[in-house]
């Protein structure tokens, strides 16, 4: 794919539209600031080689309570600009109707250098993905920074277009604006999640990288709410204090919308016949009372259980002995269980409810039948799926970590895990942590020492021991709220079968083929557009489909 940004040329005052095209055609003259956009589906290199022609302003398409984003670019073709910062006015809708100010949020886009990895990239060395705090900074002549911008319509947003305007000052006061749009859909996004997700947000690295003695609980649920506010679900029973600190947790995290949680880790052990019934005992004893507080505040049916992770066929047996143990204790209590390779149905497929296999393995076939089954079927990435699978990885393309969830979609699959929110690795290390000394982002190596640049980690420790989001879960967030648009025609269309099919059968065929996921945007699991434009081209008609079915399902019978 070829890479296009676009581009707002400002010189003094002067404005002349340009944007980037292919290599080999003329250079701009020398311009000291050029302004342009890029989609948040790809990543901006500060050495990116420009060249120009004709644009227009910033647009963005979003629904009520989403968040969506677009990134301005600052090129210093000729020379170094410092100390710029960027302001973001209200947006003004018709009828008096606003976006105000507070919704409006700008992160500087940050880069980390890799190591040469175990798969194969396009390149080695500096690669965007932190999208640190707003403030002052400065672009190298001949480079470019792109800015991060995010826009959360308020949930009772008139439907409509709203315009404002993002302005660059400089350090000798010098500001140039430019035009931002914001189409808001008439449909909100659901608060609730959808997707069943699972994601590992563990203390102790936060307890290592700020140097604590331990992590107050404070401290820790700003991390939750951060990641439900990204349509994460965080794991939860990896918190030391979770025995004790139970309730509060899980009612913070399902009433800001999330939809599941880990009650407890379920490990068998491989040893002899009376060690493996006493270990399994204990863990059925040390479970129960967590099972009984849960259903007892009615949760059970958003609880589960992570069973031992990634099992393999030479443990089906211990498992099957610890899982049926647990099952015969609460039957209504779902068990989940990872895994990358072998076949683990025929053995366990009684005794579990989730099963989440790696990308990699996952065959529709064979898990549609379980689904038919009334079991439920989640999937994971790790080291592994490499390309052509898209991944979460740090130098996949970005349009990748969207379009992760357009699969779920594709495929049915209603939950997604993912292994670590902060694995921080070499970053916990000496004195000085990061940004005082580069950071690492080698956070997983496998057994021949090579890197995975990412693997594992989507946010960055930032300042006040409060996280900083990343490129990559940026653009999960936004997958997850596609995902929530899925829902949305899907929901309409139901209500307007139960209203009398015949009377929309056409409105209700385009749906259905839109909910199927066009293979221009998804064929499989290895082949997916890597065009931003198609994708957007797509959710653009899934949320006028939106609108009219719900307009339609919501007239009088």
């Amino acid at each position: 794919m070829s890479y296009q940004l676009r581009f707002t040329v400002f010189r003094l005052g002067v404005l002349a539209s340009l944007a980037v095209v292919a290599a080999g055609q003329r250079a701009v003259a020398a311009t000291p600031v050029v302004l342009g956009s890029a989609d948040t589906m790809e990543k901006v290199f500060r050495d990116e080689p420009v060249k120009w022609a004709p644009a227009a302003r910033l647009t963005i398409e979003a629904a009520r309570n989403e968040v969506e984003g677009i990134q301005l670019v600052v090129a210093a073709p000729s020379e170094d600009i410092r100390s710029a910062t960027l302001e973001l006015s209200e947006l003004a809708g018709e009828a008096g109707s606003t976006i105000p100010k507070s919704n409006l949020a700008w992160n500087i886009v940050g880069y980390v250098q890799t190591e040469k990895p175990a798969y194969a990239v396009s390149r080695v060395g500096w690669w965007p993905d932190p999208l640190l705090p707003a403030g002052k900074f400065d672009v190298p002549a001949g480079q470019v920074q792109p800015l991060w911008l995010n826009v959360h319509v308020p949930p009772d947003a008139r439907p409509g277009l709203y315009r404002g305007s993002v302005t660059l000052r400089l350090a000798d006061n010098q500001a140039q604006s430019a035009p931002l749009e914001v189409r808001v859909w008439n449909f909100a996004i659901p608060k609730q999640q959808h997707l069943e997700t699972c994601f590992l947000l563990r203390p102790e690295e936060m307890q290592k990288f700020y140097k604590l003695p331990t992590v107050p609980i404070e401290m820790y649920e700003q991390w939750i709410d951060f990641c439900i506010e990204h349509r994460l679900s965080v794991m939860l029973c990896e918190w030391p204090g979770f025995q004790t600190d139970m309730e509060r947790l899980v009612e913070r995290q399902l009433r800001g919308g999330g939809s599941a949680f880990c009650l407890a880790n379920a490990w068998f052990q491989q040893g002899p016949p009376e060690a493996r019934r006493k270990h399994n005992a204990e863990q059925v004893a040390g479970i129960r009372p967590l099972y009984e507080r849960a259903k007892k505040r009615g949760w059970i049916e958003r609880a589960y259980v992570y069973c031992f992770d990634e099992v393999g066929k030479e443990q089906y047996a211990f498992a099957r002995e610890l899982y049926g143990e647990l099952k015969k204790s609460m039957p209504d209590l779902r068990l989940m269980q990872t895994f990358y390779k072998d076949d683990p149905i025929p053995l366990l497929g009684d005794v579990l409810d989730v099963w989440a296999p790696n990308t990699g393995r996952y065959r529709q076939a064979e898990f549609q039948a379980q689904q038919a089954k009334g079991k439920t079927v989640w999937w994971y990435v790790c080291c592994g799926p490499v390309k052509p699978y898209a991944n979460l990885m740090i130098e996949w393309p970005a349009i990748d970590h969207r379009l992760l969830l357009w699969q779920n979609q594709k495929y049915r699959v209603t939950g997604f895990l993912y292994w670590g929110l902060d694995t921080w690795r070499d970053n916990l290390a000496g004195q000085d942590r990061w940004p005082q000394v580069p950071w690492k982002p080698a956070t997983w190596r496998d057994g021949g020492d090579k890197a995975h640049n990412g693997d594992g980690q989507l946010l960055y420790p930032g300042p006040n021991r409060r996280p900083l989001s990343s490129i990559r879960l940026e653009n999960f967030r936004d997958g997850t709220e596609d995902y929530e648009y899925f829902w949305l025609l899907a929901d309409a269309v139901a209500r307007l079968k139960q209203g009398g099919a015949a009377k929309h059968q056409a409105l209700i065929a385009e749906a259905e083929q839109a909910l199927a996921v066009d293979d221009a945007v998804v064929a499989d699991l290895t082949h997916f557009t890597r065009e931003p434009q198609v994708l957007r081209q797509a959710r653009s008609r899934i949320a006028q489909l939106i609108e009219k079915a719900v307009q339609a399902a919501d007239q009088p019978k």
